[in-house]
Order: structure tokens, then C-alpha cells, then sequence
């Protein structure tokens, strides 16, 4: 799915557009037991509930590609009859009206999931009817050809909310509020099946963590079957290791700031695509021997990209490089330069020392002190 597919999806959950028919909840305690199950026709719920689980499941569809949001594919074998594709694909038919499939997925999740304390699974069921759209992009409300059927999962902590005063607006007062259980913000979660090419496809999710630290990979490679790509940290750290290994002595400033550069223009030019520029390894290869990696290297190259990131593995650009800005760092010294005033960083050697060189403009301030540019002749 790319950012259009997923803005056209978090549309359906508005109260003014919702398209949730039933939820089904299981409220799991930190001994992972069930403490109760929920089972609602969505739109019978009061207004301000439905708005507050619509809440949930906009946040389990925002975030970022690449950094929150996943596209992952199913294995063939687990679109097989038992598979992990195959219940989803069951449980996503019956609507969640089959009570022993969902308690079959409830389980798997909780059997799976590795959450210390409480948590809320919540199980959504919705149908959308496709609008056509022009040639130009408007939709037609009354050219509906297909449809989409859909499930959505937000797994989310539940968390003791203390004692204490708090505002209440209506009565414009303080009053006391007892401590009580809180659902907070999805950790985890997934929209099964995949909306691509503005239809269903069965062989893909968006998987969703809501902290790039804390991907919660038992749920993807346990619960789910998919593969997962390489957390942001650790794309950063292939990156670098197959940039020095690659280049070696050539692995000199102006080099680096090239092959940064490089792939800054690449992540421009893909940044209307709507979806997160890719370096596949060809086009890394080719970067890096571009910018001073010696011919016999790229073997060096190849290995080190097939070890770490996977034969036919791709690097998330954004995730890999920070094309936003240069960082030059010493144990005592640290500066940071926008991207686009990169070139304004020289290297030059002086009695047989190499410096990095800036020049001296009008508005630098030292310690919040604006300093003046010195008149010295030459």
C-alpha cells in the first residue's frame, strides 16, 4: 500500500464515514488470561465510543512507511489450509460472526504476543464500496464496481490511570477521580487483506508498530508468517558497515558526502510516488563504485549486502541514510549542516594536515553572541 491507499482506508474510520460493521475485543490480563470478550454491532454503540475506538483504529493505520507502517507478504505456504494467511483469510469471511474462528485468533495472539502487562485486542470487520474515479482523480460515488472487505486488528495496553483531581467542563469544577483501567494507543496491529491497486490482495498486510524500536517481530514472524524488513537502527548499521567495508581507503569525506547526496537525489525523486524510496543493491553498487570504490571491492560489496540485508534484500533510502542532513562527529566536536549546504564543507590540507573547511559568513553566533566576519588582509 502506498500513502494514497492508506489515507483512503484511515477515511473510513471517521464517524462521518465509517465503515465498520462489528468489533470483537478480548481484554487479556498480565497473566496472559482472558478477562473478558466483547462482541458488538459497531454503529448500535453510543456516538462518543464509536468515536473513541474510531480513535484506535486511525492510529493503528498513521505513522510513517518504512518506520511504522509495513507492507509485508505471505509465504505460499501459509496460504495454505492451516496456515497463519489462511486463518486470517477465514476469520476476514466470516465478518467475525463465526465465534470459534475469532477465539482461535485471540488465542494465537495471546499465545504469541510478548506484552508485560494488560492488553486490549480489538478485531474490526468493515466493507467499503470502491468508488470509480475519473482520469482525473474524482471519485464517483455512483460507480461502485467492487468491494472491499476488511479486518482490523490494534492490539493495545491497558494501563492504570492514578487518583487525583481533574477538570470537569460541564459542572466547570474540580472533582476526584478514582483510579481505574485505561486503553491507551495501539502498540501493534495490521489491516488484512492488503488495499493495492485500490482492491484486495489477499497475499499482502500493512503491519503496524507504533515504536521503531519496538517492532514486536513475534507478532510478524509467529502470528502473521510474514518476513519482516530490518528495523530503521539496523538498516542504519548495514549501511554503514557496507559503505567502509566497500571503500576502504577511499572511504574519505568527500566520498561519503557524495554517496549521501546521491541517494538524496534519489529519495527526491521518488518522493511523489507514494510510497518509501527503496536502494536495491544494483543501485547501491553502482553508487559506491561511482564515488571512489575501486573495481575489485564490489565483490567485497556483494557479500556483505547478501550477509546482512538478504539475496534480493532492499534498504528503506530514509531509513538508511539521513538525506536531510550531514553529521560530522569527533570525540569532542560535533556539526551539523543541511543537506543542501553540504558543498559548503571543503577538505583542505595544511602543512601536511588535512582540515575540514567552513567558510566564515555574517550571521554565526557563538554561544548565542553574534560574532563579525574578520576584515583581515590576506
Amino acid at each position: 500500500m502506498d500513502k494514497k491507499a492508506i489515507a483512503e482506508i484511515r477515511k473510513l474510520m471517521t464517524m462521518n464515514n465509517c465503515r465498520i460493521d462489528r468489533i470483537r475485543g478480548c481484554y487479556v490480563d498480565e497473566n496472559r488470561e482472558i478477562v473478558t470478550e466483547l462482541k458488538e454491532t459497531f454503529l448500535a454503540l453510543e456516538e462518543s465510543t464509536v468515536e473513541k475506538y474510531c480513535e484506535i483504529f486511525r492510529q493503528t493505520l498513521g505513522g510513517k512507511l518504512g518506520k511504522n507502517l509495513f507492507n509485508l507478504e505471505f509465504p505460499l505456504a501459509e496460504e495454505e489450509p492451516g496456515g497463519r494467511q489462511d486463518l486470517l483469510y477465514r476469520v476476514q469471511q466470516s465478518g467475525l460472526d463465526d465465534s470459534t474462528l475469532v477465539r482461535a485468533f485471540f488465542d494465537r495472539v495471546i499465545e504469541t504476543a510478548k506484552f508485560p502487562d494488560k492488553y486490549l485486542i480489538l478485531l474490526a470487520h468493515g466493507i467499503y464500496d470502491i468508488p470509480g474515479r475519473t482520469s482525473d482523480g474524482i471519485d464517483m460515488d455512483d460507480a461502485s464496481d467492487y468491494v472491499y472487505d476488511f479486518i482490523l486488528c490494534s492490539i493495545c495496553p491497558v494501563i492504570l490511570l492514578k487518583e487525583g483531581l481533574c477538570y470537569d467542563s460541564e459542572k466547570m469544577c474540580f472533582l476526584d477521580r478514582r483510579s481505574d483501567w485505561a486503553v491507551q494507543r495501539p502498540d501493534a496491529g495490521f489491516l488484512f487483506p492488503a488495499f493495492n491497486d485500490r482492491g484486495s490482495d489477499i497475499h499482502q498486510l500493512l503491519y503496524f508498530a507504533r515504536r521503531p524500536d519496538e517492532m514486536h517481530p513475534e507478532l510478524t514472524d509467529e502470528l502473521l508468517g510474514c518476513p519482516m524488513p530490518l528495523p530503521e537502527e539496523d538498516q542504519r548499521g548495514v549501511f554503514k558497515n557496507v559503505v567502509e567495508a566497500t571503500l576502504g581507503r577511499d572511504c574519505d569525506f568527500e566520498n561519503v558526502k557524495n554517496i549521501h547526496e546521491a541517494i538524496g537525489q534519489l529519495v527526491e525523486q521518488e518522493k511523489d510516488s507514494g510510497e518509501p524510496p527503496q536502494i536495491e543493491k544494483v543501485q547501491l553498487r553502482r553508487i559506491l563504485y561511482e564515488n571512489g570504490a575501486p573495481q575489485d571491492s564490489l565483490e567485497i560489496f556483494d557479500a556483505a549486502f547478501d550477509d546482512a540485508v538478504g539475496e534480493g534484500g532492499v534498504l528503506m533510502a530514509e531509513n538508511a541514510a539521513d538525506t536531510k542532513k550531514l553529521e560530522i562527529k569527533t570525540p569532542s566536536l560535533r556539526i551539523t549542516v543541511k543537506a543542501e549546504m553540504a558543498d559548503m564543507i571543503k577538505t583542505r590540507f595544511i602543512d601536511g594536515i588535512e582540515y575540514l573547511t567552513i567558510p566564515v559568513a555574517d550571521d554565526i553566533e557563538v554561544n548565542g553572541i553574534r560574532i563579525l566576519q574578520s576584515r583581515k588582509d590576506s
